[in-house]
């Protein structure tokens, strides 16, 4: 074994947020970074959402919404959702007023619960920004590699893995803690714990989990291993 060091993936962030922790940590170091060429995008195999996607309980709603409340249609539909699954086999279509153009055969349905799922795994990357091939950060001595993935996953990070940063002062504590709460969230809030003088545990805006911690005493130095002495 060469190498062995945390991985981090990102979809079309990974510069924004090289940059972002090179100004958030005081020692942050750029060990090498290469980018992919100029107009290479992500990929997403997912296909757009279309009325076979959606189960029948969110046809029925979207069925039920484009009928007018006050009409006798409305008060069928209302009542067939109540009773059962609609049969459409007995119900005429609606006479429309004839404006000599022909009538469009295809309908896009887009439910707010579908936007709001798609949306929960979308990464918005800054405009014009390079995607990375592959990068190596140096934090406090722990190197990470990341890099963008040019296929789009509906999964991101967890905070099951989080990366633990080890300070020395109140001062450092509250500065790195203070500029990575913008835009995400406090999964412990800062504060003094039982094992520590200040703690704070934070998904960034990037969904990247960190444990900021201040031990309470002054951490004892690593044992050095010594090579042995032969007589």
């Amino acid at each position: 074994m060469t190498l062995c060091i945390p991985f981090l993936m990102f979809q079309g962030q990974a510069q924004e947020a090289i940059d972002h922790y090179l100004e958030v940590f005081p020692d942050a170091e750029l060990l090498e970074i290469v980018h992919h060429p100029e107009g290479t995008e992500i990929y997403d195999p997912t296909p757009p959402a279309s009325a076979e996607d959606l189960d029948d309980a969110e046809a029925l709603d979207l069925a039920e919404a484009e009928v007018p409340e006050d009409t006798e249609a409305g008060e069928a539909s209302r009542a067939a959702g109540e009773s059962g699954p609609i049969d459409t086999g007995d119900l005429s279509e609606p006479t429309q007023p004839d404006s000599g153009e022909p009538e469009s055969t295809e309908t896009t349905l887009i439910t707010v619960e579908h936007a709001e799922a798609a949306s929960d795994h979308d990464e918005v990357p800054i405009a014009g920004a390079p995607l990375v091939a592959t990068a190596q950060l140096k934090i406090g001595g722990q190197v990470l590699m990341i890099q963008d993935s040019l296929m789009k996953h509906q999964f991101s990070f967890t905070p099951s893995i989080s990366v633990a940063v080890v300070v020395d002062s109140t001062a450092e504590f509250h500065q790195i803690v203070d500029s990575l709460a913008p835009g995400g969230e406090f999964l412990m809030e800062p504060g003094d714990y039982d094992f520590a003088a200040n703690f704070a545990w934070i998904k960034d805006r990037f969904g990247m989990s960190w444990q900021v911690n201040q031990p309470l005493g002054q951490p004892e130095p690593t044992a050095q291993a010594e090579a042995p002495v032969w007589g």
